[in-house]
């Protein structure tokens, strides 16, 4: 299990990092440099939301003192003229969600699979094939789901007509028979709709094409593991 060290003070979020990881939670810069001494952590997380402050001072002895171990910063705004020299800054609004993605990026490795498309609450390992769904959920994808689903990842808000899809995914602008598009279209709602019969976001364009509509927050009732999408 990867191991967090987080510096917060009466933060939101460390107890659903800690349905994830091994976390460490410290009050301040102090006792992080403190606990860096002793133990080795895959990322660390500075809450500077919860310390009130914009952080910027702690965030530059830690990347001192964390040598490779990336540094995740939650900053108070964006308006603040503080700049932070983690490897991933969030500024409000964001959700758990968001730094699991954020670790998830940090975490793979370059060369095996690294890159994280993120799109809303759901991030998509490109070369692993796997989808992180909202739930924090890892899901093994076929490779053509991997593609089509990469590309609503990188054009999230637009309308993509059928022909681009099938060129994209299946290197075909053969619009004879598209029953293949809108199975793949199915299983994605499935992964990442409440209700695929009734989608929110991933929508049908009549007469065009799809267009996925990314929420920044999802229901927290949503559940994402009652499915099975097929085997690469």
């Amino acid at each position: 299990m990867p191991s967090i060290l987080l510096i917060e003070r009466h933060g939101e979020f460390s107890t659903e990092l800690k349905k994830r990881y091994e976390v460490t939670s410290v009050p301040n810069g102090k006792q992080a440099a403190s606990a860096l001494l002793d133990c080795y952590f895959d990322v660390a997380i500075l809450d500077s939301i919860s310390l009130r402050t914009p952080g910027e001072r702690t965030a530059r002895a830690l990347k001192q003192q964390l040598n490779d171990t990336p540094l995740i910063h939650l900053f108070p705004s964006a308006k603040s003229d503080a700049v932070s020299p983690a490897d991933i800054v969030l500024v409000p609004p964001f959700s758990a969600r968001k730094i699991n993605n954020a670790i998830a990026r940090l975490l793979a490795k370059p060369g095996s699979g690294g890159e994280i498309v993120e799109c809303g609450p759901w991030g998509l390992s490109v070369e692993r094939r796997l989808l992180i769904t909202a739930s924090g959920q890892e899901v093994s994808l076929t490779p053509k789901l991997a593609r089509l689903l990469e590309v609503f990842f990188r054009h999230p808000g637009e309308t993509l007509h059928r022909r681009t899809l099938m060129e994209k995914v299946w290197q075909t602008d053969y619009l004879g028979d598209t029953r293949t598009l809108d199975v793949h279209v199915r299983w994605i709602r499935r992964a990442i709709e409440q209700d695929a019969s009734s989608p929110r976001y991933l929508m049908t364009v009549r007469g065009v094409g799809y267009r996925l509509e990314a929420p920044t927050l999802l229901p927290q009732t949503l559940s994402l593991v009652e499915f099975a999408l097929p085997q690469p």
